[in-house]
């Protein structure tokens, strides 16, 4: 009899916490992931845009992963916003596709963490002139953005060929 009662209070304790903790959210993650997800299409709408606006997402001590070959291992948002200025003056830029975002995780805890994530194609674009044709290319890109408490991005990386996409737009 003792010990059906404990199997009996056993399982009443099981059943209570399933009741109270397995139901509810086990934090805000998925909500934080969702908002920062939308920041992240916003930071390709304005980028595409060539709008100032575009910087606004970014926490003022935000870092760029210097990926390309010879480059800086973080580039601070002075430095990429001087880039992208000369970039926006001289080419287009249209995603190709829907951005599709994925949550990111931790590294150390290998958990969702609210980061957002994803695979984007890009279309390059560069106008006529007297002497040149039109010229566009696609470059398939890997991206990252962790988000500070405020929900601004601090910091970014992207993997793609950059570099061979603006070679052959010069060509």
């Amino acid at each position: 009899m003792k010990n059906s009662l404990y199997g009996c209070a056993a399982a009443a304790i099981l059943f209570a916490l399933a009741t109270t903790t397995g139901c509810q959210p086990t934090s805000n993650v998925e909500a934080t992931f969702n908002a920062n997800a939308i920041t992240a299409g916003k930071v390709f709408e304005d980028f595409a845009a060539e709008t100032e606006s575009f910087f606004s997402h970014f926490s003022a001590d935000a870092l760029w992963s210097g990926n390309a070959v010879g480059s800086p291992d973080t580039l601070s948002l002075y430095t990429v916003a001087a880039s992208y200025g000369d970039a926006w003056a001289k080419y287009d830029y249209r995603l190709v596709e829907e951005p599709y975002f994925l949550p990111g995780v931790n590294p150390d805890t290998k958990k969702t963490d609210g980061s957002v994530r994803g695979y984007f194609r890009w279309e390059i674009s560069k106008a006529a002139t007297d002497s040149t044709e039109a010229l566009s290319v696609e470059v398939k890109l890997y991206e990252s953005f962790d988000f500070n408490p405020e929900g601004k991005i601090r910091w970014t990386q992207v993997y793609g060929d950059l570099g061979a996409a603006y070679r052959l737009l010069e060509e």
